[in-house]
């Protein structure tokens, strides 16, 4: 007696969800007669043979490899698992800029209120200050005549009133210049700033890590000088840090230039500065990349940064 259409269909759909074991358990049926339902359900479904390859699929793979099968992942022969290519992720844009030098009359503040309009046009979620908020007063002959304002409260005050203007999340380091104070007299320049702004917090000095969606942004000051290759520093600065010390992003002070790379995993980012070339720095034929970065970083749920898109503002001088 013919088996009833619905009846075949039946058995192999739980046969494709199932194995064939619980199959011939389940309908008291023995292999042959498996096998006879299959060419009679072939004869019903175009698409039979597709149906046995995915089968076969799901019993060689996990489901996990599956879905990164579906979303293009590739299987490469004697590898564990497959690599997943995903560049998705929540965008995170913040304006990072360094060496102000407040209080230097290398400073201009047409220059600092350039950076804060076209970093509200940008919709920046916060600010990154990576040091040297102030120009301190060092003792080298003939820096009182490059201040602007005279003495720690004065250029406390200073940095204050243009600081205050920035509304968004603001992460301060200190760099030399600031730390100037404290070794005169132990006042700690940009914590008592960020103090008396509400939306600023001090990190540290010459070091500080802020952590966004799990990923670990860094910023660096450091008392080391300029190289004659605008990378060197940047890589020696990396290479200076040990694997589970090392950010998903690093952004640079200190040297005053500019530039960016992707070295072991590391975004690194030097952010210039914004005063123009001192009197000191020409005398020792250092350049000065006045400036500041729009970065739009992508990170995914695991906190990796799968896209960094750092975009360089530079103010001709």
């Amino acid at each position: 007696m013919a088996v009833k259409k619905e009846k075949v269909i039946e058995v192999i759909n739980f046969y494709l969800n199932t194995s064939e074991k619980e199959t011939l358990k389940v309908f008291s049926i023995t292999s042959e007669t498996l096998h006879r339902y299959k060419r009679r359900y072939k004869e019903c479904v175009t698409d039979f043979d597709l149906a046995i390859n995915l089968k076969k699929i799901k019993e060689n793979y996990t489901e996990k490899e599956i879905f990164a099968i579906a979303g293009g992942g590739r299987i490469i022969p004697g590898q564990d698992k497959v690599p997943i290519v995903d560049f998705s992720g929540k965008k995170y844009k913040f304006c990072f800029f360094t060496d102000t030098h407040m209080g230097s009359k290398f400073f201009h503040e047409d220059h600092y209120w350039a950076m804060l309009e076209r970093a509200k046009k940008e919709r920046v979620e916060a600010y990154y200050h990576a040091g040297d908020v102030t120009e301190g007063m060092s003792n080298r002959p003939g820096h009182i005549y490059e201040l602007s304002h005279l003495g720690f409260e004065k250029q406390k005050d200073y940095a204050i009133k243009l600081l205050s203007e920035i509304k968004k999340p603001l992460y301060l380091i200190s760099g030399n210049h600031d730390r100037w104070f404290i070794k005169s007299n132990g006042a700690n320049v940009v914590k008592n700033i960020a103090d008396n702004i509400k939306n600023a917090e001090f990190l540290g000095h010459d070091m500080g890590i802020v952590s966004i969606k799990k990923s670990n942004i860094q910023m660096w000051h450091g008392e080391d000088g300029s190289s004659y290759a605008t990378s060197y520093r940047m890589q020696k600065v990396i290479e200076s840090l040990t694997g589970g010390t090392k950010p998903n992003v690093l952004l640079l002070g200190h040297v005053h230039k500019m530039g960016y790379f992707f070295e072991r995993h590391i975004h690194a980012i030097s952010g210039g500065c914004i005063e123009t070339q001192s009197s000191w720095m020409r005398s020792k034929r250092l350049a000065a990349h006045t400036g500041f970065f729009i970065v739009e970083l992508t990170i995914n749920k695991k906190g990796h940064v799968v896209s960094c898109a750092p975009t360089w503002y530079p103010f001709y001088c």
